[in-house]
């Protein structure tokens, strides 16, 4: 399981790497102010949004595999799926790939931070791992296979090309198939859990519409970041938070469980504003032609 885990990390990341054609500085130059307000608002802010959501009185008697998922999936940003998502609502996907690109980087210290800053009351002994240990793995999973993307699409151009899509597609269907056998093996032992935890569902809900508030506002007036920067910030990582389970708590089944439970409460969270946002680009171009 990790092997598979660690193998759709490192493709979908090597995978948006062969996406940009050189490391994304420009975006830094051009517009540091909005870069600085996404990384804080994805690595920053949402952790402390699920944190206070789950002391609240909603948070109050989860499970620990609820409640330490919730925080898992608020600390892991970059999900691999905001460029797809994202190119059938702007017509400009490259930013919320230069995002993505820069939220992988950030996370080898974000996801570090959080995961020894946590209370260990507030969740299972998953949180008492070494910063460093964290830090280690994101870096292997994330940034190293993001560099060797890039350098292809740089030094091998032409085989860049040829064999992106290729390893688009794969690094897709092996998450989706992690995801599924995750599902599969862990439903017949956890559905009467998550069942008495629709609380949490809940919560994870408005956690993902909370990151959609957050990401609309920090986008300002631009509508292209309007359709962008929510997903960038409600889509979370479920690579990222399954590989630190099944290596710090592989016999968590639950917890896995609860991860995946997050992924598809995300995705019905953010079919809504999806539905607006498209809707909303009809409307614009419509006008527009009148």
């Amino acid at each position: 399981m990790s092997l598979l885990i660690s193998l759709a990390l490192f493709f979908i990341m090597m995978s948006l790497g062969l996406n940009l054609p050189s490391l994304q500085f420009g975006l830094l130059k051009r517009r540091p102010w909005l870069l600085v307000r996404v990384l804080l608002a994805t690595c920053m802010v949402l952790p402390i949004v699920a944190l206070l959501l789950l002391h609240s009185p909603l948070g109050q008697g989860l499970s620990a595999a609820v409640s330490t998922a919730v925080m898992l999936m608020a600390i892991c940003p970059s999900a691999p799926m905001i460029a797809l998502k994202s190119t059938k609502l702007a017509a400009n996907p490259e930013l919320a790939t230069r995002l993505q690109f820069w939220s992988a980087c950030a996370a080898i210290l974000s996801v570090p931070l959080w995961v020894g800053q946590l209370p260990t009351e507030a969740s299972e002994t998953i949180w008492s791992i070494p910063a460093q240990e964290v830090a280690y793995q994101v870096f292997t999973v994330q940034l190293i296979p993001l560099l060797v993307g890039v350098s292809l699409r740089r030094w091998c151009a032409e085989w860049s090309e040829r064999w992106n899509p290729v390893i688009q597609k794969s690094s897709k269907i092996l998450l989706l198939v992690l995801l599924a056998l995750i599902l599969i093996v862990a439903l017949p032992q956890v559905a009467p859990m998550l069942i008495g935890n629709l609380r949490g569902a809940l919560l994870m809900f408005i956690l993902t519409w909370i990151a959609l508030g957050l990401g609309f506002a920090v986008a300002g007036d631009d509508g292209v970041e309007r359709s962008t920067l929510p997903l960038v910030l409600s889509m979370r990582n479920p690579g990222l938070a399954l590989l630190i389970v099944q290596r710090m708590a592989p016999n968590a089944v639950d917890l896995k469980a609860a991860v995946v439970g997050y992924v598809l409460v995300t995705a019905v969270g953010t079919a809504p504003f999806m539905q607006w946002r498209k809707a909303n680009a009809s409307q614009a171009q419509i006008t527009g032609d009148v």
